[in-house]
């Protein structure tokens, strides 16, 4: 589904929100600014960095629409442990809260845009990568981001988030934080997955899959 960047951005647009339809979900991430931020990019930390799979970081697979719309529901099933936040210290539901940011924007993704690409035969993976950087070009409202990546310092685990390995891929994305230019924001997914062609071939395929992808996704 989306790639990282846009999970900051999004959280940004959920954190407007929460001051009016959840003052204690809102000043639990205004208290822990790092782990709400943290949160929101964890599933693919864990997915990338500790190598978990899809299904365990994210609770719902591509090829099993018995799981869509369950995400949420799924990790508190998997993990009753993280189920009740009653027990858990602000904190760590801070990061939980960002957690589950990250699935809801996956789900809505999927369910709001990506479905459209289904028929598209062999134009699927390069119109969902256009997508992917439409999306990802979605403007940060956070002014100290990259201060708070630099901050989150966590390496004791909260149920079954490795978050070790969630601070190494802030690391990675780091940049994503402060950038805004569509190009070089592509350029640090490049890197993450380490693209061994030249630069003038993925902007010129990164250009046609924004062709591609420009009819399916409105303002």
């Amino acid at each position: 589904m989306p790639r990282g960047r846009c999970h900051f951005a999004l959280l940004s647009e959920l954190h407007a929100h929460l001051g009016r339809i959840s003052h204690e979900a809102a000043e639990i991430a205004d208290a822990y600014p790092s782990e709400w931020l943290a949160g929101s990019i964890a599933p693919d930390g864990l997915r990338y960095i500790a190598r978990m799979g899809k299904f365990p970081t994210h609770f719902y697979s591509e090829d099993r629409p018995d799981t869509w719309g369950k995400a949420v529901s799924g990790m508190f099933e998997h993990h009753p442990n993280l189920a009740d936040p009653r027990l858990l210290d602000p904190q760590d539901l801070a990061l939980l809260l960002g957690y589950i940011s990250h699935l809801t924007v996956d789900e809505a993704f999927r369910d709001a845009v990506t479905y459209q690409t289904h028929a598209l035969g062999d134009d699927f993976r390069p119109t969902v990568r256009g997508l992917w950087s439409m999306v990802d070009a979605l403007p940060i409202a956070y002014e100290h981001a990259d201060a708070w990546i630099e901050a989150f310092d966590r390496t004791d685990p909260i149920g079954f988030i490795e978050t070790e390995a969630v601070h190494g891929f802030l690391d990675l994305v780091r940049p994503w934080a402060t950038e805004t230019d569509p190009w070089k924001i592509e350029e640090i997914f490049l890197k993450m997955i380490r693209w061994k062609g030249t630069a003038e071939e993925a902007k010129t395929a990164w250009t046609q899959d924004l062709d591609r992808a420009r009819p399916l996704l409105d303002r």
